[in-house]
């Protein structure tokens, strides 16, 4: 789907009834709903009634990034999507799926401890839990036989989407009968086993994955498997850990080959950071791993095998994921208001901060083990120095969330502690509020030590 893409471009290919059916007064309405991905082609029950026009939408509406779905149910993970190269150009909708090994040389009750662990791995921040995606489970052993009980204990530990990862035709045919309808990924095919890979992938109605560090043989691939009757297809254009200048140099021009809608490249983009471990074991790789994989999350891939399972590797990732997929024209915030913090009660301090997600939990996590009161001010989802420098951050601002929360009616004395970096608001928020306003410290985990210096100089 093109960037450019206006309303008037759909409009022209919807029946035109106004109807409202679809939950939008308009076909107009319709068209922008679709366009901004809030309502899907299906929701219009005319539409399937006009076949050309249906289908003409349909890749109308297909972003240059076509999107894959792994795995089935709630927890099925969708692959690219993407409609621009670059996130400030607009957005990103699909972030990095992040798959991590098992493998099949492993005791039975190893990896299935290995899946729930993947399956359990939850990090919060702010606010939003951040979890892996899925399981990649690599044939070591070379037996179908083995690759196929792994799967099944993979399978049955956890409902997260599957990689099947061998270049075996034997072992993934054995490997995809015990997933069942788990629709895995097969990865992979190259230009040695495509033959036998393709029509797997077809039968099994598995996406599959093409693997080639030569792009014009990941051309050849990507049109035989089309050829083929297969195309839910992820590209892996083979990144090389130590020579990451040229690996993003390809990926690049996997991208923009996709966004210049060059139909054998638009599909999403897999890298396998967990290479690294083979031969080598150890730090360094773990540490290679991870650099990779942080590169590649900045860079186009769609998805990310992994092996490490350390911390320090698995936290800094998800939350990079997290940053780079966060849409640039609508901040991370909160709802604005009043919140309690352990058992407030009239005599416990008012302390104002905005509603930026990050601030606002930081301030949260600051302030835990105090009994307080946080005023949290709907300043669009910017931090309160640059709330303040835009005026998003005044007077009026904080006099409407006074009023409009009731906070004078649950505090004995108005008395309001400032954020240092509002300090300078202080005065006419006294005038336009009425309350007496302290400026408290410029760094919110100095609250709790301002709060003590506080209370004894009150005492």
């Amino acid at each position: 789907m093109s960037q450019q893409l206006s309303p008037i471009d759909v409009y022209q290919k919807l029946p035109g009834l106004n109807c409202a059916a679809c939950g939008v007064k308009t076909c107009m309405g319709f068209a922008s709903k679709l366009i901004a991905r809030e309502l899907d082609i299906e929701d219009c029950p005319h539409i399937t009634n006009h076949p050309a026009k249906y289908h003409e939408l349909k890749e109308l509406l297909t972003p240059p990034v076509r999107p894959v779905e792994i795995g089935r149910g709630e927890r099925a993970r969708a692959l690219g999507g993407e409609e621009v190269l670059y996130r400030h150009e607009r957005t990103y909708f699909n972030p990095t799926a992040l798959f991590v090994d098992v493998h099949d040389e492993m005791p039975t009750e190893e990896l299935r401890g290995r899946v729930s662990t993947i399956d359990d791995y939850v990090e919060e921040r702010i606010g939003v839990e951040l979890t892996l995606d899925g399981v990649a489970v690599r044939c070591r052993s070379g037996e179908p036989s083995r690759f196929a009980g792994a799967v099944e204990a993979a399978r049955d530990t956890t409902d997260l989407p599957l990689v099947l990862c061998t270049l075996d035709p034997d072992c993934m045919e054995e490997g995809l009968e015990a997933a069942g309808d788990a629709r895995p990924l097969v990865y992979g095919a190259t230009m040695e086993n495509a033959e036998e890979m393709i029509p797997l992938a077809r039968e099994h109605d598995a996406p599959l994955a093409l693997v080639s560090g030569d792009l014009d043989e990941l051309k050849r691939l990507s049109k035989n498997a089309a050829s083929n009757g297969v195309t839910d297809v992820v590209l892996d254009p083979v990144v090389d850990p130590y020579n990451l200048m040229d690996s993003v140099n390809r990926a690049l021009q996997v991208r923009r080959a996709a966004m210049e809608k060059r139909e054998h490249f638009r599909y999403p983009m897999l890298t396998v950071p967990a290479a690294v471990h083979v031969p080598e074991e150890g730090d360094d790789a773990a540490y290679w791993e991870a650099t990779v994989a942080a590169v590649m999350v900045n860079r186009w891939s769609d998805g990310l095998i992994l092996h490490s399972t350390e911390a320090w590797a698995l936290l800094p990732l998800v939350t990079l994921r997290q940053n780079v997929y966060q849409d640039p024209r609508e901040p991370a915030k909160v709802e604005s208001g009043l919140r309690e913090m352990g058992s407030p009660d009239e005599a416990s301090p008012v302390i104002l901060t905005s509603n930026f997600a990050l601030t606002y939990y930081t301030v949260e996590s600051d302030v835990e083990g105090e009994d307080a009161w946080i005023l949290v001010a709907d300043t669009g989802g910017l931090a309160v120095d640059v709330a303040v420098a835009g005026d998003k951050l005044n007077e009026d601002v904080v006099k409407d969330l006074i009023e409009e929360t009731d906070v004078e009616d649950r505090v004995g004395e108005k008395r309001l502690i400032l954020p240092g970096k509002a300090g300078k608001l202080s005065g006419r928020i006294e005038v336009a509020t009425g309350w007496d306003v302290e400026v408290g410290p410029q760094d919110s985990s100095e609250i709790p030590s301002y709060l003590s210096e506080r209370e004894r100089a009150e005492a």
